[in-house]
């Protein structure tokens, strides 16, 4: 009769046990992440009192005769369900929708693992968890094996911006030159239609219906002859008529040797009025251009205006060097105009390639005789040092983490710094500069972004998320983290929505996924299964009082 007692404490027992669980998932309500954990009961031995027997010829069978000795707790295992949003207004809550939990680290390097997503930067820039403990970066899309380095948003930065050297913006692929993004079609120049003032005391009269004039020792002679009003070409007739209107037969017309006019007598004093007709002089840019090298499309370009005229010797096969050219300098391209015509940006274009260059404002704003024009820096470089030792440093403004947990830390003088993650894990610096000009590059020495001579890792800026094979086998410790046990299975680490790991959203934190019904429902049933056991056992201690006074 004393085995009731021992069978009634089991259930007591195992009551007790729901009723602690239940109170702990009760407790934690309101916590960030949690996991309602379950509890599961399974039987204890039972005593046999018989085997039971087989059926015979001559008589039937018999089932066992057995005693169960009571109940044990099975398991006590956990809903990893994830919990619902809870929206907080702040932009570094995060949660991880679908698998997944940020890696964590204490002072001595020891990786935690957690669901808890609300962030915030120290003193030094460090993104930590509320406990203090550093969210662990990578630089790897998927690994077994976790980063050391963790997340550090810089507080304060140097960037040195500059144009790109020669050696390196010449060979650069016009479409990845990051001032700039030129589109494909015509652009134009104007070119002469200018009147300037010669001294006539330049002009020597050959007297066989030519004048010679020379501006200075060694330069290029002009030879200007009298043209006859009755056998005009249509060139010259056209160019006239676009100079000074239809052509009037008392005129008399004289043509340079440069294709320029002037209306005669030529006077022996004063000054003489010498004019050229306006040509349009253009270029398409294709898309070849944009695909290729800076150095071939500015090449591209110089052959196409010789080919329109715009050379030193217009008679084949002489060398032709080009009057109107262009060539690549630091940070840009060079216009070199020799053609003594004025150079003007037309007023409709196809292409956005003088304005983007910025070749357009250069030449609006020319002085009379200018004859090299620069444009702006097409391609732009970034040396990115740490600040304490620089003047000139800009303090960290804002900054925000990504759905793809990239951080993006913004700068008090407009500018940002962040990452890209490509294929086969290539980390892409991203500097956007406060003109808005965005500037990419490895990092290294000679990229367009560097970032050699500060501290600064990729991993600094990229958060590390983690899965396990069994979540069931990760063992809960304080302040809502979690260490891998024995039986979670092998851990894999990488960035958000690749390889099986989860999204992340911002501006919000994933609540407790205990369910309060469910909760209450346990715990009346765990509270009648106690008291229903008491029962048992008050029954079975009154049974063997009696027995004690058996025969008194």
């Amino acid at each position: 009769m004393s085995q009731a007692l021992y069978t009634s404490k089991t259930g007591i027992a195992a009551g007790q046990t729901q009723i602690d669980v239940i109170a702990n998932n009760v407790a934690n309500i309101n916590t960030t992440a949690y996991k309602t954990a379950n509890v599961t009961f399974s039987t204890l031995f039972s005593k046999t009192l018989s085997n039971g027997s087989a059926a015979t010829t001559n008589g039937g069978g018999t089932n066992p005769r057995q005693i169960g000795l009571g109940t044990q707790v099975a398991s006590i295992s956990r809903n990893f369900e994830s919990g619902s949003f809870q929206a907080t207004g702040v932009s570094s809550d995060m949660m991880i929708s679908g698998n997944g939990y940020f890696v964590v680290q204490d002072a001595d390097g020891n990786q935690f693992l957690t669901r808890d997503g609300h962030f915030s930067l120290d003193s030094d820039g460090n993104l930590t968890v509320s406990n203090g403990y550093r969210v662990v970066g990578t630089t790897s899309s998927y690994t077994n094996r976790s980063g050391s380095a963790t997340v550090k948003v810089p507080t304060q930065l140097n960037a040195t911006v500059s144009g790109t050297t020669f050696d390196q913006i010449g060979t650069k692929r016009v479409s990845d030159l990051n001032c700039i993004s030129l589109s494909k079609g015509t652009f134009t120049f104007n070119v002469g239609g200018n009147s300037r003032q010669l001294p006539a005391a330049g002009f020597t009269d050959n007297a066989d219906g030519t004048y010679t004039y020379l501006s200075a020792p060694g330069a290029t002679p002009v030879t200007y002859t009298l043209l006859d009003n009755n056998a005009l070409s249509a060139a010259d007739r056209a160019s006239i008529t676009s100079i000074w209107g239809a052509v009037d037969m008392t005129t008399q017309y004289y043509k340079g040797d440069n294709d320029t006019f002037t209306k005669g007598p030529i006077p022996a004093t004063g000054n003489v009025t010498v004019r050229n007709e306006q040509k349009i002089l253009s270029y398409n840019i294709s898309e070849g251009d944009l695909n290729g090298s800076l150095e071939d499309l500015a090449n591209s370009i110089t052959n196409e205006f010789a080919a329109q005229g715009y050379h030193t010797n217009p008679t084949p096969p002489d060398p032709q060097e080009p009057t109107i050219k262009f060539t690549v300098v630091d940070g840009g391209l060079k216009l070199e105009n020799n053609s003594g015509e004025s150079l003007t940006a037309a007023d409709t274009q196809q292409s956005n390639f003088l304005s983007q260059t910025g070749l357009k404002d250069t030449l609006d704003a020319a002085i009379a005789g200018q004859t090299t024009f620069y444009t702006d820096d097409l391609n732009q470089s970034v040396v990115i040092r740490n600040a304490t030792s620089y003047n000139n440093a800009v303090s960290r403004s804002d900054w925000s983490i990504g759905e793809d947990g990239i951080i993006t830390a913004s700068y008090s003088d407009g500018s940002s710094l962040t990452v890209m993650m490509g294929d086969n894990d290539e980390i892409t610096w991203k500097f956007k500069t406060a003109d808005n000009v965005t500037i990419t590059g490895s990092g290294l020495n000679g990229s367009d972004i560097d970032t050699s001579a500060s501290d600064l890792n990729p991993a600094n800026m990229i958060l590390e998320l983690c899965t396990v094979v069994n979540d069931g086998g990760l063992l809960a410790q304080t302040d809502n983290l979690w260490t891998v046990g024995p039986n979670a299975g092998e851990a894999y680490y990488g960035v958000s929505g690749s390889h099986g790991m989860g999204n992340l959203k911002s501006g919000g934190l994933e609540g407790s996924n205990v369910d309060m019904a469910t909760e209450l429902s346990n715990m009346i049933m765990a509270q009648r299964a106690i008291q229903v056991n008491s029962r048992v056992f008050s029954t079975a201690s009154s049974i063997l009082e009696t027995m004690a006074y058996l025969g008194q």
